[in-house]
């Protein structure tokens, strides 16, 4: 069922061109900022309107990722740091 989830959601992005899911694993549709202030991080190349986004800079530029659920140290101290300061914990 996970891979149908998967598969809708991407044929859904590549009609609208959208990429709601960013390099971290949050859901850009879900920030009160997208579309305001914000493109999402993988249009914004993770230059975002608060700064440079270190999870993207580690995950992209870094490791060459393609997000942090396939890198070997997923849920590292730079990806909890980041996390709990986006959602505010």
């Amino acid at each position: 069922m996970g891979s149908q989830i998967s598969a809708q959601s991407s044929k859904s992005r590549e009609k609208t061109g959208e990429q709601l899911e960013a390099i971290c694993g949050l859901n850009c549709g879900d920030c009160q900022f997208y579309r305001n202030n914000c493109l999402g991080c993988l249009r914004q190349k993770g230059i975002m309107f608060w700064g440079r986004c270190p999870i993207f800079r580690c995950c992209v530029y870094e490791k060459g990722l393609e997000s942090c659920a396939v890198c070997s140290q997923f849920l590292c101290q730079k990806f909890l740091d980041q996390i709990t300061t986006s959602i505010g914990l």
